[in-house]
């Protein structure tokens, strides 16, 4: 997937999440001793906490320094403060009231933050919390999952998740897996979203098992 352009990698998405789709309908869970498998009918990415130390002009960044409301007349680097809008909160350079983070609270306005939280305020676990979409019909808040794929397990070394985070452009049958504190990979196209130390995407081929 790294090799593909930004829309042949939409597209390929779209065909992906289109057989999923129907997989879901079609398929029931499986009941075994310690929960319910799910074959292959969910698929997971990658979100996380960027670090505005990332964010600088010789990496390609729009560093001009820039303000919002709920930030105090404090100034960051203008694609840093976009990055917070899609991920939710940021990690920042110097701590504000003993808060090193910010967080995006919607209708153009910031806030600084303690740590990253789920809805419910749970504090984001690296490699543990995931986010869920409030649409899924199979998965719950708080549920503990077991997730075997061999991309998800080899690049975040983790096969343990606890759903505690809902996402609001999160696909019904997405499963979004917290990765961390980090910088962005790059300053072109989807590598803003993608957090510098794994190069995971996308994967499909996945079976979840929610435990009891």
């Amino acid at each position: 997937m790294d090799k593909m352009t930004d829309d042949e990698l939409r597209a390929f998405r779209e065909q992906k999440v289109t057989e999923l789709k129907h997989r879901a309908h079609e398929v029931r869970s499986e009941q075994v001793a310690d929960g319910a498998i799910y074959p292959r009918i969910f698929f997971c990415t990658v979100y996380y906490t960027p670090k505005e130390s990332g964010f600088t002009a010789e990496r390609g960044f729009d560093a001009t320094p820039i303000t919002a409301p709920g930030l105090h007349a404090r100034k960051y680097p203008r694609d840093f403060l976009l990055a917070v809008k899609k991920e939710g909160f940021g990690r920042i350079n110097e701590a504000v009231d003993g808060r090193n983070y910010i967080r995006w609270m919607g209708d153009h306005r910031y806030a600084f933050a303690d740590a990253p939280v789920g809805r419910r305020g749970e504090v984001l676990v690296p490699r543990r919390s995931c986010a869920i979409s409030s649409r899924n019909k199979f998965l719950r808040q708080h549920a503990r999952l077991k997730i075997k794929s061999q991309t998800v397990n080899e690049e975040t070394g983790s096969d343990e998740w606890f759903v505690c985070d809902i996402g609001a452009g999160v696909h019904p049958l997405q499963i979004d897996l917290y990765w961390g504190e980090d910088e962005p990979r790059g300053a072109i196209g989807r590598q803003r979203a993608r957090p510098r130390g794994t190069w995971m995407e996308y994967a499909f081929e996945v079976e979840v098992t929610v435990k009891r």
